[in-house]
């Protein structure tokens, strides 16, 4: 019911902004939805990849890699305010983040992804001591349900590799940049987001040897919000397909988790 409730009035509300003025009145604003999106977590041209710009002290010219994320670190996790408990899942062929509409109990999601910098999955490293010139974060938007525009929180976390838990949902994060929104027009595209801030974030010593991210629904801005005129800033929409060239192949969600001795001897 309150999927239609809600519906009915961003229908009622669209009809009143268009049927206003003549034709040099300025189009309607673009307005928010409780929204769910979901980022596709399967093949090498549409997983989660990291694209990072690197230079190291000492050395001339920079280096460009291209890391997958780990679909075994990779997942979601649902609150459900009603029941008060927590829902996790690893290594989904979708990763969730927003509000569910369509449970009665309207369960919030948040996704995560796990980029390794160390090489421990077979991807390119990024050394410790680099410095970061740009990183992007690019993402296939598979799933986009009832909102014009979702806006968005992109935070850098931590949490154990290929242990993802429930407490993760609300971890206070270590960096986070401005926010901004995913549009019912990204559906079937591919998203670029800058993530330079939170990748050097990310290399301050002692090096991370994850690159951890957490999306989920900025829940201070209403439904039926006008969208900010700065939520589009840091993030372009790149038409499929992903040029391959230079992407490792990537370990399946059946991965088994590293050992305590290979875990303690991760090192950038």
């Amino acid at each position: 019911m309150r999927k239609i409730w809600i519906l009915a009035i961003v229908g009622v509300l669209a009809l009143s902004l268009a049927g206003c003025g003549g034709d040099d009145d300025p189009p309607p604003p673009i307005l928010t939805g409780p929204g769910l999106v979901g980022l596709d977590d399967t093949s090498a041209d549409t997983a989660p990849l990291l694209i990072v710009e690197y230079e190291v002290p000492g050395t001339l010219g920079t280096t460009i890699v291209r890391i997958l994320s780990d679909l075994a670190s990779d997942g979601d996790i649902a609150f459900d305010p009603v029941l008060n408990s927590f829902t996790v899942t690893s290594g989904p062929p979708t990763v969730l983040f927003g509000i569910d509409s369509f449970n009665m109990n309207l369960p919030e999601f948040r996704a995560f992804l796990t980029f390794p910098l160390d090489g421990a999955t077979g991807q390119p490293i990024v050394p410790g001591d680099a410095f970061i010139v740009a990183a992007d974060v690019e993402v296939f938007v598979t799933l986009f349900d009832f909102a014009s525009t979702v806006p968005t929180f992109l935070d850098l976390v931590q949490y154990p590799f290929r242990g993802l838990a429930a407490i993760d949902f609300d971890a206070v994060p270590l960096a986070t940049r401005p926010v901004f929104d995913f549009f019912a027009s990204d559906l079937g595209f591919l998203v670029l987001i800058d993530v330079t801030s939170l990748m050097r974030a990310a290399q301050a010593p002692p090096a991370l040897v994850d690159f951890q991210l957490r999306f989920s629904r900025d829940m201070s801005v209403p439904p039926l919000a006008p969208s900010s005129l700065s939520a589009g800033a840091g993030r372009t929409v790149v038409a499929p397909p992903r040029a391959m060239e230079g992407i490792a192949p990537r370990q399946p969600a059946t991965a088994k988790p590293l050992s305590p001795a290979e875990m303690a001897a991760r090192r950038r």
